[in-house]
């Protein structure tokens, strides 16, 4: 297929084109800042570049739509903004293009964000989240593809609800995770119970080749999320085995309840990233797990397991 890829330079996106290439696709790796280096058979071009037309673009089959403004913890008035012209403006740029180059195949990489999280299993009929202001701009893009969709009866789209990624290179909340049970911190609080899912950057990868090859006319919702879903205790232990690291240590929660609140205000004065705050104890605690089920059910087969995902994310963290 000749697919058009968005935000190609990102943490997924660097992932994500050699699997499109390894499988036989070529196109058009599009960005801000375009990757420097894209496999064979791809070019890179400015987004602005396409969807001006200065750069031919023709006989696209499909488009991966990848750029995001990403969540901040503290969204400034700017930072809501930019949300909103990014994921929402940006999706709908990337849809009308579609609609005037005749491409009927539109895979979307929302978020497990724009859903309200239950209590235990969060599914793709969750309602939308309407407090958060960047999982709201999401789940308005959401909108604007289904209605792309609708339009014509030939379209296929796709919305795929990643968890968290992990994976070689990437800083993000389980980075910081890994590297307190690889320096040997306390990563835990109390037993450490809930389970969170998360998703490997090959996972997602295949995910996204998965339903940009296989979308049906119409539009159809998955999660994407690792096939096992762990405890942080058991993800804990398996980071420290694999990193031949020491047993993870833990917190008594009492005393993790009496160290976030100094922690807030620690973050407030310093604007230093204190490792234990009020919001961090809330999360350790919560269980979030978003089933993959729909996803498999359709066909799709994880190419990693978690262990694996973590072996690899931990050999590009050695010397």
């Amino acid at each position: 297929m000749n697919i058009l890829v968005t935000g190609a330079s990102g943490f997924v996106g660097r992932g994500l084109l050699p699997v499109l290439a390894e499988r036989g696709h070529h196109g058009v790796a599009t960005g801000r800042t375009p990757p420097s280096k894209p496999p064979a058979g791809w070019q890179a071009a400015r987004r602005h570049d396409v969807l001006s037309g200065t750069h031919d673009a023709t006989g696209v089959d499909a488009i991966v739509h990848l750029e995001v403004r990403r969540h901040v913890p503290r969204p400034t008035a700017a930072d809501i903004d930019t949300f909103e012209l990014v994921n929402v403006g940006g999706t709908r740029e990337w849809l009308d293009w579609a609609a005037r180059h005749g491409v009927r195949r539109f895979v979307f990489i929302s978020t497990v964000k724009a859903v309200q999280s239950g209590r235990g299993a969060t599914f793709e009929n969750s309602p939308p989240e309407t407090d958060d202001p960047y999982a709201l701009t999401k789940a308005r893009a959401e909108k604007a593809v289904r209605s792309w969709a609708a339009d014509d009866p030939s379209r296929a789209a796709a919305i795929l609800r990643p968890a968290p990624v992990y994976g070689p290179a990437h800083q993000a909340k389980l980075a910081a995770f890994v590297r307190q049970v690889v320096a040997g911190r306390p990563c835990l609080v109390g037993r450490g119970d809930a389970k969170q899912s998360i998703v490997s950057r090959g996972n997602l990868a295949a995910a996204i080749e998965f339903a940009t090859t296989h979308a049906a006319p119409g539009c159809e919702v998955f999660n994407v999320s690792d096939r096992e879903t762990l405890s942080l205790g058991d993800l804990a232990a398996t980071i420290a085995e694999i990193a031949g690291a020491p047993e993870p240590k833990r917190i008594p929660e009492t005393l993790a309840r009496c160290i976030a609140p100094f922690g807030d205000l620690i973050c407030l004065l310093t604007h230093i990233d204190f490792s234990l705050t009020t919001a961090r104890l809330k999360a350790l605690g919560e269980t979030t797990v978003f089933p993959c089920d729909k996803l498999v059910a359709a066909g799709f087969r994880h190419p990693q397991s978690t262990r694996e995902g973590l072996a690899e994310m931990l050999a590009w963290r050695r010397p």
